[in-house]
């Protein structure tokens, strides 16, 4: 428990520092935070999942999931394809990219794992954003397939 504790500490501290870090351009709802699922494995994980715009079509997504057994915690940099609207209320963003996310267990232990990953963000509306992605391991130490859904709340 003081692992993930500390986990999600640290993960909060880098979103701070990312949003006082961040160009005064920035779009607001740009970025968005909030509850999400991994699904992967034999198993469903919950934890925190983020966006922040770096550019136009790059963003930062950092995450924390909380597994029986560990924490898993990383970020993935990812490239968006930004559609035109042409009047629909549901604003779809395809994304794809890499991530790095490390995972340490309550034994002690860690592992890094790479992966490919690859979604859309749905707007729902001006402050609620809708997360779908399938994350595939370039790593070969065990890891699995995971699909992770999520939603996020726009600032």
């Amino acid at each position: 428990m003081k692992k993930n504790i500390v986990a999600l500490v640290m993960v909060c501290s880098s979103v701070v520092a990312l949003g006082m870090s961040a160009p005064a351009r920035a779009e607001m709802g740009k970025n968005s935070i909030g509850p999400s699922i991994s699904i992967g494995g034999g198993s469903t994980d919950f934890g925190i999942d983020s966006k922040f715009g770096v550019s136009d079509s790059l963003s930062l997504r950092p995450f924390v999931y909380f597994p029986s057994g560990g924490t898993d915690f990383g970020a993935a940099l990812t490239y968006d394809f930004n559609l035109p609207n042409a009047g629909n209320k549901l604003q779809i963003t395809p994304f794809v990219g890499g991530s790095v996310d490390v995972f340490s267990g309550n034994g002690g232990g860690s592992t890094t794992n790479v992966s490919f990953v690859g979604g859309a963000d749905f707007d729902v509306t001006d402050s609620v954003q809708l997360k779908a992605a399938l994350d595939v391991p370039l790593s070969s130490n065990g890891s699995t397939t995971s699909v992770t859904l999520g939603a996020g709340f726009r600032f």
